[in-house]
């Protein structure tokens, strides 16, 4: 494969800053960083991904509507002739629904409500209603849900939420126990599969993230390293911010010294493009997946095993229990798939695939 691939999306951190300190954000070690993007450097990283191929700005943060540049960035890639993207917790949606005018339908959005508890109660229903304000306006608009056990007890109202309103719902079971993450317990197995057992059966708004052994593989993979890069709030550059908020040293460099032309090409996204099945660790090295898999999410791996290669601590935990006969068959989803995929990683000796992974994710999306 070349080691040149198109830029496609581009994410800017554009300031480390939010207005809330949610009690399960991977980014809270950064918010007293007094870092931030100006508007010279984030239009000029613009124009060097347009020349790269760019064909999607997603501006998030932090929280990126705490910046005064977001909206002159936003109406800069208007101009550039490239799709938008808003990551934002919802709050001062109205800063820029105001500024934008009719032009607000052309910005994608993506919400962060995890329901009241992890929330300030006095803000969460102006999270709602600035939700509902987009959706009259004809925004295209996904809501974004971490799951812990500080808001499991509110399932019915926050998925009630996006089913009333025909919205869906994208669900992470497992919150990076990373920044504030630290303090909060994960879930155990048990906890898991009944939660995801819930969601399928009673909220058919709800995605749930989950390694496509157990989801079926129907969902395209972010694609990091590949098409995909993201800018932090210092300039650094970086295929995966999740896991540069923690690990500071896990970048390619900063635009503020380098071309973004370079850094793309540098050695930290060439050792991701040419990764192939056989470096992966334990069940992904076997796993009959992977092709459409690619292991999911790594930051969640990267943040729990502390190794940017090891199986999703999901894949692992279910393994175990089914081998040891410790869970109900019935809890399990796609089970029949899973326990064949079980018996498939007993009697496979090596791997499957010794496809790149920079090949691959260029089929998924349809690049090639």
């Amino acid at each position: 494969m070349t080691n040149f691939p198109v830029l496609k999306d581009l994410h800017i951190r554009i300031t480390s800053k939010c207005n809330f300190n949610c009690p399960h954000c991977y980014a809270a070690d950064w918010f007293n960083d007094e870092v931030k993007l100006n508007l010279e450097d984030t239009k000029a990283l613009i124009l060097q991904a347009v020349d790269l191929g760019c064909k999607k700005v997603t501006f998030t943060g932090g929280e990126p509507l705490v910046s005064p540049f977001v909206l002159d960035s936003v109406k800069f890639c208007f101009e550039n002739k490239l799709r938008v993207e808003i990551e934002t917790n919802g709050v001062l949606l109205d800063r820029i629904i105001s500024s934008l005018g009719e032009d607000i339908k052309k910005v994608e959005f993506s919400v962060s409500y995890d329901g009241e508890e992890m929330r300030d109660r006095k803000l969460a229903p102006k999270v709602r209603e600035n939700i509902e304000k987009l959706i009259k306006l004809g925004c295209d608009v996904k809501i974004q849900t971490v799951l812990t056990k500080i808001n499991i007890s509110e399932l019915e109202h926050i998925f009630g939420f996006s089913g009333n309103l025909g919205v869906k719902n994208r669900v992470f079971l497992t919150h990076s126990p990373t920044g504030n993450g630290r303090t909060l317990s994960l879930f155990e197995i048990l906890e898991w599969l009944k939660l995801i057992k819930i969601l399928k059966s009673r909220f058919p708004n709800a995605i749930v993230e989950l390694p496509d052994v157990f989801s079926g593989g129907t969902q395209k993979k972010c694609g990091w390293g590949v098409h995909r890069c993201e800018i932090m709030p210092n300039g650094d550059v970086t295929s995966c911010a999740p896991i540069t908020f923690n690990k500071r040293g896990f970048v390619a460099g900063n635009i503020k010294t380098q071309s973004l032309r370079d850094l793309w090409n540098s050695e930290h996204f060439l050792y991701i493009r040419n990764l192939k099945q056989s470096d992966f660790k334990s069940l992904c090295a076997k796993c009959s997946f992977w092709k459409t898999c690619l292991g999911a999410c790594r930051s969640i791996s990267s943040s729990i095993d502390g190794d940017l290669l090891s199986p999703h601590p999901f894949c692992v935990s279910v393994f175990d229990m089914i081998k040891s006969n410790k869970v109900d068959k019935n809890l399990i989803p796609n089970s029949d798939v899973v326990y064949s995929w079980v018996k498939q990683i007993d009697d496979l000796e090596g791997s499957f695939s010794e496809e790149l992974y920079e090949s691959i994710v260029l089929k998924q999306h349809k690049l090639t």
